[in-house]
């Protein structure tokens, strides 16, 4: 992280991990925090409690303390909007920015042993809070399901604690939703001007997504006609795309994390160790993108500090990761400004030049196949920036 520093703008820090690994995580943040200066944010992964946990992590249990209400955790039974009184809901709100207050507070030692591996002095005072505090939301299945209330209700008693505590001015709204249709409904029913976006499972390279995609950038430009400033928790290259219609900004996880259900999942783990091809703006596994080095160099050559030109397979695991954040900081840079014609004539000569390399490739059909299937996307984009622009 601190080598990568230059190519990161800042950290979202899940509030499972922050809850759990409470002063770890605080002594990696702030460590990072006090030497560059990088803004955090602490995300409440308000949604898994949504889900009935039938076997919770330690994680789940330890957020839901800190939030106040251990009934969160359900085993037996999953958790309805009806469920929360008002009470309750107010106790969340106030939890939780107390939390994100306190955030700072950290063991000296546990500082010191977090900076010390940054190899250059950073001094304890020099910490920040968190650039934001996003209270916590629920995720809305349809207007009448009773959980866009819940996250109106936690946002209002957010709000009034806020103002208690001098920090109204840093709170941020989270609308999460389970389709971009139901997103842009809800964005169309607030009035604040920032707003943090989900839209639950949002896959931006599956076919089957078309639509959805599309649905997303109309709801985003729509946002951005009301004057609504709109940040991705979730997001991809698409997102870098999508900047030209009112996205302001998308958080990734390094590996993985393009986009995200709020289905809990069962186990979790470190990302796979895979080959970020700039070209194709998305992971491929190591073998797939070696074999296409070695017959077509140019389509997954990256010249980034980590590659210097050479083979994906050159890399370890750690260098896979390295490569793909300096490879997704410089598609931001190289992308983001250019005009749509531009845009949609590059992925369009970047799929018609993986398409010809997958016929000409010197390998089995299945190995073909993948490729195929690895750039599809591509002109998927460049019809969704077409209509957009439209």
């Amino acid at each position: 992280m601190r080598d990568l520093s230059d190519s990161f703008d800042g950290l979202v820090v899940p509030g499972t991990i922050a809850a759990f690994q409470a002063e770890g995580t605080k002594g990696f943040v702030l460590s990072l925090s006090a030497r560059s200066k990088d803004p955090y944010v602490i995300d409440s992964r308000f949604p898994l409690f949504q889900n009935r946990l039938a076997r919770p992590k330690k994680s789940h249990v330890m957020l839901a303390e800190v939030l106040g209400v251990p009934a969160l955790v359900d085993r037996d039974t999953q958790l309805t909007a009806g469920d929360l009184d008002d009470a309750a809901l107010r106790l969340i709100a106030e939890r939780w920015i107390d939390f994100n207050v306190g955030f700072e507070d950290v063991q000296t030692k546990t500082f010191n042993k977090y900076a010390a591996r940054l190899n250059e002095v950073v001094f304890p005072d020099d910490r920040q809070d968190p650039a934001y505090v996003l209270p916590p939301y629920a995720m809305v299945g349809s207007l009448n399901d009773g959980w866009s209330e819940v996250s109106e209700a936690i946002w209002k008693h957010s709000q009034v604690y806020g103002r208690v505590k001098g920090i109204e001015n840093k709170l941020r709204r989270v609308l999460a939703a389970d389709s971009p249709l139901l997103w842009g409904q809800l964005a169309a029913g607030v009035q604040d001007e920032e707003l943090v976006a989900w839209v639950s499972g949002l896959e931006e390279f599956r076919s089957t997504s078309e639509q959805d995609l599309l649905e997303y950038g109309v709801a985003l430009q729509q946002a951005s006609s009301r004057g609504q400033r709109v940040f991705a928790l979730y997001g991809g290259f698409l997102a870098v795309l999508l900047s030209r219609h009112g996205l302001t900004g998308a958080s990734h996880g390094i590996g993985f994390g393009e986009h995200r259900e709020w289905i809990e999942l069962p186990s979790s783990g470190a990302p796979p160790a895979r080959y970020y091809v700039p070209r194709l703006h998305r992971y491929v596994a190591v073998d797939l993108a070696e074999i296409v080095w070695r017959q077509f160099p140019d389509l997954v050559r990256c010249e980034c500090e980590e590659c210097a030109g050479n083979s994906p397979s050159a890399l370890d695991y750690h260098g896979l990761m390295r490569h793909s954040v300096r490879a997704r900081a410089d598609e931001i840079t190289s992308w983001v400004n250019l005009p749509t014609s531009n845009v949609i004539d590059q992925l369009s000569s970047d799929y018609m030049a993986f398409g010809e390399a997958s016929e000409a490739l010197q390998a089995p059909v299945k190995v073909k196949r993948r490729l195929e299937e690895a750039s599809s996307h591509l002109a998927m984009w460049a019809r969704i920036m077409q209509r957009l622009d439209s």
